[in-house]
């Protein structure tokens, strides 16, 4: 699964990179009036990176079971719709549905040298609500910026899952709210823009579903944070 998640970005990767090119050889302006119309739609191809961001129990340094706790990522992959609305000459009003697939293990090192890993894996369905400021289009590209806050909810929580201390399970709430900022460049063609993009969301307040048991009881708050990289489609 690791190994096709990664020949999907890859091969979407490729098709970015070609897709940029293409305006940049073209010393003519592209669909100039694309801007003048108020509202675009259009679909989204995602990669993610997932990862977790953790402080350890406040007597954790005093237990004798576990010696460290360290976290793993993946890249992962999603799918959206998307909504732009143009609210004034350089900003615009952005908001997607997507569904992702983010994978992410913390991996604890007992002392005596026993590994157990707990998988924190998450299928979103999450709803962003941004503001876009872009630069004055120049030809067939532009530059802009985007910021704003995400809605998610988790499908595959583990938070009704049964636990014990040798189980390793830690669950997250299902509804989840972040913070992100990115930019992104817009690239002019006949009949569509595309838009590659990077973005960072970092995950707001403490996300993690405490119990008694030894693999959520030795952190005392975990928040999730994801580094993504969209392909917007809009026409």
């Amino acid at each position: 699964m690791k190994e096709q998640n990664r020949n999907m970005m890859t091969k979407w990767l490729m098709l970015g990179l070609m897709l940029m090119f293409g305006p940049l050889v073209k010393g003519q302006e592209i669909n100039p009036t694309y801007d003048l119309h108020r509202i675009h739609f259009g679909f989204s191809i995602i990669g993610n990176y997932g990862k977790l961001k953790y402080n350890t129990a406040s007597d954790f340094m005093d237990n004798d079971t576990i010696q460290t706790i360290n976290t793993n990522s993946f890249p992962g992959f999603g799918v959206g719709g998307i909504m732009n609305l143009k609210v004034a000459e350089y900003w615009d009003f952005r908001t997607m549905v997507n569904i992702q697939f983010v994978e992410r293990h913390l991996m604890y090192n007992f002392r005596g040298g026993d590994i157990q890993t707990a998988k924190v894996n998450s299928t979103y369905m999450e709803i962003p609500f941004q503001m876009k400021y872009k630069s004055k289009r120049n030809h067939n590209k532009r530059f802009y910026w985007v910021g704003g806050v995400t809605y998610r909810y988790d499908f595959a929580s583990d938070i009704d899952t049964e636990r014990s201390n040798t189980k390793p399970i830690v669950a997250l709430y299902p509804a989840t709210f972040s913070y992100d900022f990115g930019a992104g460049l817009d690239l002019y063609y006949e009949f569509f823009k595309f838009s590659p993009e990077i973005r960072i969301s970092n995950g707001l307040g403490n996300s993690m579903v405490p119990d008694s048991f030894i693999y959520s009881s030795s952190l005392s708050r975990m928040s999730p944070k994801l580094i993504q990289f969209f392909l917007h489609f809009e026409g």
